[in-house]
């Protein structure tokens, strides 16, 4: 398992560090369990899990995170070469119709961008070579 996520507010632990201990908890062997807290945002997470996988012969990744999320992510994960496959949380943080529209908006918005820049770096990239 491979938990990412650095500090969001400056006393907080790093989200990384949280999901480490809530997964000791559960009984997962701390051999089992690698962190990275440098990231703080989605591209981030997956290039520093990439870099630890690789660091720990690690090949496949099952990306985890709130399901209005899933689609940039795994999309991120597959476009930097990861082998990744989606699983939703079955919770979410957003459980109001007015927090998940939001959300929803936001990740929607993210996405496309995200899909824009994305799209225009290969598209030079061709250029050059």
């Amino acid at each position: 398992m491979i938990f990412t996520g650095g500090k969001g507010r400056s006393n907080a632990l790093p989200e990384s560090t949280v999901a480490r201990k809530y997964a000791l908890a559960q009984g997962i062997p701390a051999h089992a369990i690698l962190t990275e807290e440098q990231s703080r945002i989605t591209e981030e997470n997956l290039v520093y899990a990439k870099q630890l996988a690789g660091e720990h012969k690690l090949q496949t990744f099952l990306v985890v995170s709130d399901p209005l999320h899933m689609k940039r992510a795994v999309r991120m994960a597959q476009d930097l070469g990861m082998q990744a496959e989606p699983s939703p949380t079955t919770t979410s943080r957003y459980i109001g119709i007015r927090s998940q529209l939001a959300f929803l908006s936001r990740e929607t918005f993210n996405y496309l961008g995200y899909c824009f820049v994305h799209t225009y770096f290969l598209i030079m990239r061709r250029a050059v070579l």
